[in-house]
C-alpha cells in the first residue's frame, strides 16, 4: 500500500506546477491481444482509459499534474505507468506499450501532440521506434528519422486521380539501406495515417505498422479538476 501511495503522490508533490486538463486518445502498440485499460488518477478523480490495438480510442479529458499523467492498472489497481506531457500540449495521442523488463511496471508510454500542426489533417505522422535510422518517401516528402524521432507531414501533393501516393520505407543496417516496404496509400481530407517503424520483439527484425485515423470530433468526457 505504501508503494502505491508513494507512486500516486509523486506528481502531486511537485512545487510550482498547476493542474491542467489534457484531451487524450489512446492506442495500444505491441501489447498483444485486443488491448487493455488503465485508470487515470488525479486529485479527486479517476477515469478509465481503454486502449485497443487496431484503432485509436475516443477522446477523454484527463488531468496532468506537474506535466505528468499518472495511471494505475484497471485489474489490480497497482501502479501502472506515468507518462510525461510536454508543456504547451493540450491534446495528446497516448501510445501505450508493454513496460520495460527492469521497470517493475506493466506498461509504459509516450505522448504525441494531437494537433493539426504536428499531425496534419489528410497527412501522416511517422514515429521511429526502431533501434536504427529509418528513411522514407511519402509522395514528394522525403525524410530520415533517428531512433525516437517523429515527423508529421501534410497531405502529399503528388497523388494520382484516385488520391493515391507512393509510400516507401528503408531501414539502416550495417551502413547500408534495406528496403522494408513500398506501397500506395489514399490521402484525403479527414483521414490521416499514424505510422510506426519498430523492431519486432520476437524476430528482432525491422517492421512497419500503419493505422488510419479519423479524428474524433465529439467533445471529450469532462474531468474533475
Amino acid at each position: 500500500m505504501r508503494s502505491i501511495l508513494a507512486f500516486l503522490l509523486i506528481p502531486f508533490l511537485a512545487c510550482g506546477q498547476e493542474n491542467r486538463s489534457i484531451s487524450c486518445r489512446f492506442i495500444g502498440f505491441l501489447t498483444g491481444g485486443t488491448g487493455g485499460s488503465l485508470i487515470s488518477v488525479s486529485p479527486g478523480n479517476e477515469l478509465a482509459c481503454p486502449f485497443g490495438t487496431s484503432g485509436i480510442s475516443k477522446q477523454v479529458s484527463l488531468v496532468a499534474v506537474a506535466n505528468v499523467l499518472t495511471f494505475i492498472d484497471s485489474k489490480d489497481r497497482k501502479p501502472a505507468c506515468a507518462i510525461a506531457i510536454p508543456a504547451g500540449i493540450h491534446q495528446a495521442l497516448i501510445v501505450v506499450m508493454p513496460g520495460a523488463k527492469d521497470s517493475g511496471k506493466p506498461w509504459q508510454g509516450f505522448a504525441i501532440e494531437d494537433s493539426k500542426r504536428k499531425f496534419p489533417d489528410g497527412g501522416a505522422l511517422v514515429v521511429n521506434l526502431h533501434n536504427a535510422n529509418v528513411r522514407f518517401v511519402i509522395g514528394e516528402h522525403r525524410y530520415m528519422l533517428k531512433p525516437g524521432d517523429q515527423y508529421g507531414m501534410e497531405m502529399p501533393k503528388q497523388r494520382d486521380d484516385f488520391n493515391m501516393a507512393t509510400v516507401a520505407f528503408e531501414f539502416s543496417h550495417r551502413d547500408q539501406w534495406a528496403k522494408a516496404s513500398e506501397s500506395r496509400l489514399r490521402f484525403t481530407e479527414g483521414l490521416r495515417y499514424l505510422i510506426f517503424t519498430y523492431t519486432d520483439p520476437v524476430s528482432k527484425r525491422p517492421r512497419l505498422s500503419t493505422f488510419q485515423d479519423d479524428p474524433f470530433k465529439a467533445p471529450p468526457t469532462a474531468a474533475k479538476l
